[in-house]
């Protein structure tokens, strides 16, 4: 499948016929293989502008991305929604998902999807009319271009700058910008570039009434056969009918009658009404403003449809944004429960484990406790015992003293009774 992927960027149609090949072998692989390989399948349709019709698959691959928390895939599968939504007509959908390739993918080295998603939010920004914002969009794709080194996508993206001020009336900055572009599509000798850039320069002049500047762009934009030529039709009628050269510009009129485009069609009929008009052909003037109104009413017909699809795809962005909020909402509550219920248990657990500890400080304070009164009992015992000994030492001594007492008085009493000097007392 790398084969495939390398293919997409420059054969997207050969990546295509590659991968369908490999289709029914890819159902007994591991999802990671099958997920990457409906990527591919999505991003080689997208390189070979194949309208998306669903976004059911996309939508699992980005899921399946989010989940794994892959920081390479994820942002491609973004984009690739991105791209998918844009071509449902869901732009507020198509929008959020680039600006989330932008999120994502903060810090990449992968610089072309960086300024892809810069470059789709500018194109938005211009096709919702918001053309104050999309300049810096540009400039920002333009700057990963740079560090890229993508040549060619630098050349587009200075072209971006330089429509995005004509549509802000600010003609100096687009011609700077238009310029800027055609100056590095020459640099890097790329004559479809020039073309591409110088045609489109050309009708910018040509608007501007600056018919000299706007013939020698047309020039530059014609020197290549690759270009598309009905853009080229349109600006070379335009320049000829305003530079009073009608011959020209009814030929280049005529041959915008041959495209499938209503807006060209509208216009080349309008352009030869007014040559018509010119003339005093009256006949000619009226079939070509028959079909100029023809083709008026088919175009804003167009524009109400794309004005209702933009109601309804923001109508359905902003239900589902309702959707995801109560979603969100809802997961806040079951996490704050959650939250909750954790701390409430890891608080009885703390407070059983302080009570445990209290209790358990409280039994050995008081068997310290117990110890000492066990401790001054004892030592008050045997002080007792001491004084007790001591007392019978004493009682001894004085029962000694009073024994030596009487026998010394039992001696003098005989003492007495003996006749002293031979005199008998009786």
């Amino acid at each position: 499948m790398q084969v495939a992927d390398s293919l997409a960027n420059t054969a997207p149609d050969s990546a295509i016929t590659l991968l369908q090949q490999i289709e029914d072998s890819i159902l007994s692989e591991p999802e990671a293989t099958r997920v990457y390989y409906d990527l591919l399948r999505i991003k080689a349709q997208d390189k070979a502008y194949v309208t998306h019709t669903s976004d059911s698959i996309i939508r699992q691959v980005v899921c399946y991305y989010r989940k794994e928390k892959d920081e390479k895939n994820l942002p491609k599968a973004l984009y690739y929604a991105g791209r998918v939504y844009r071509d449902l007509g869901d732009t507020p959908q198509a929008l959020e998902y680039f600006q989330r390739v932008i999120e994502t993918a903060k810090g990449s080295t992968d610089h072309k999807l960086l300024s892809n998603a810069y470059s789709q939010i500018g194109m938005i920004f211009l096709y919702q009319d918001i053309y104050d914002k999309a300049p810096e969009m540009f400039r920002k794709a333009y700057h990963h271009n740079a560090l890229a080194k993508d040549s060619i996508g630098m050349v587009y993206r200075l072209r971006d700058i330089g429509r995005s001020y004509s549509t802000l009336k600010q003609a100096d900055s687009a011609i700077h910008y238009y310029r800027q572009a055609d100056k590095q599509a020459e640099r890097i000798k790329n004559l479809r570039l020039r073309s591409v850039v110088n045609s489109e320069l050309s009708g910018y002049y040509t608007e501007l009434g600056r018919y000299e500047e706007a013939y020698k762009a047309m020039q530059i934009a014609t020197s290549s056969k690759r270009g598309k030529k009905f853009p080229l039709y349109a600006i070379k009628a335009q320049y000829y009918e305003h530079t009073n050269q009608p011959d020209s510009a009814i030929h280049y009129y005529s041959q915008l009658l041959f495209t499938n485009n209503y807006i060209y069609k509208q216009g080349a009929y309008w352009g030869l009404y007014n040559i018509a008009r010119s003339k005093g052909k009256i006949n000619e003037m009226l079939t070509y403003l028959d079909q100029y109104l023809m083709y008026t009413d088919s175009v804003q017909n167009m524009n109400q449809v794309e004005t209702i699809r933009k109601i309804n795809a923001l109508y359905d962005y902003q239900l589902s944004q309702k959707e995801n909020r109560k979603l969100k909402i809802q997961t806040f509550q079951e996490r704050r429960l959650k939250v909750i219920f954790c701390i409430a248990f890891v608080f009885s657990i703390l407070l059983f484990i302080a009570y445990r500890e209290y209790h358990k400080r409280k039994e050995q304070a008081k068997r310290i406790q117990r110890q000492k009164l066990e401790r001054i009992k004892k030592e008050q015992y045997q002080l007792s015992l001491a004084q007790i000994e001591k007392n019978k030492k004493e009682i001894e001594i004085l029962e000694f003293s009073l024994r030596e007492a009487e026998t010394t008085q039992n001696q003098l009493q005989q003492d007495l009774l003996k006749p002293v000097g031979g005199i008998n007392l009786s």
